[in-house]
């Protein structure tokens, strides 16, 4: 995770996120298909078992990416 805009914890390990990505992670990720360059929604998980991050989807902008985050605040509150 290079730019961290957003994160929570979903509990049992794992977490949410919007962030920027470092290219070889999305390619790891199997989400090169969505570009190198942008916000991320990624959740990733830390157990043993699982370690790694499964990308969720792409903001189309950094306006979007926080948008998003607005929306996922209010949720929360």
């Amino acid at each position: 995770m290079d730019d961290i805009l957003a994160s929570a914890n979903l509990g049992n390990g794992k977490s949410i996120h919007v962030a920027t990505l470092a290219r070889q992670t999305i390619v790891d990720a199997g989400a090169d298909h969505l570009g190198f360059s942008g916000y991320f929604v990624f959740e990733a998980d830390d157990t043993v078992e699982k370690k790694g991050i499964q990308v969720l989807g792409k903001a189309s902008s950094f306006e979007a990416a926080l948008r998003l985050i607005d929306i996922w605040n209010l949720r929360a509150a």
